[in-house]
């Protein structure tokens, strides 16, 4: 049974490959060059507000509750009892 489950997973990731492979064909054929596209003063526009407004967000609104979720929540509750469990399973 679990070799089926990893004959699926393979089929994923089998399949995204072949996805890429023919986008990057898509694209050869109708002549558009990633490298020129990257390199385009719009694409470096375009990414550097994305990344600033990433940034922006991040700091602004969600690393306070994401902390805190993280440090008050997830370590002492979750964490923390799962990891002694785990060190006191092997004694």
């Amino acid at each position: 049974m679990a070799t089926y489950k990893n004959i699926q997973t393979n089929r994923g990731l089998i399949k995204m490959i072949v996805i890429f492979i023919v986008i990057l064909f898509v694209m050869a054929y109708l002549g558009l060059n990633i490298r020129s596209i990257i390199d385009s003063k719009t694409f470096q526009d375009n990414w550097t507000f994305i990344r600033e407004g990433s940034v922006t967000i991040w700091n602004g609104y969600l690393k306070a509750p994401i902390s805190y979720v993280w440090n008050v929540i997830f370590i002492p509750y979750i964490w923390t009892p799962i990891f002694n469990n785990l060190t006191h399973g092997q004694r």
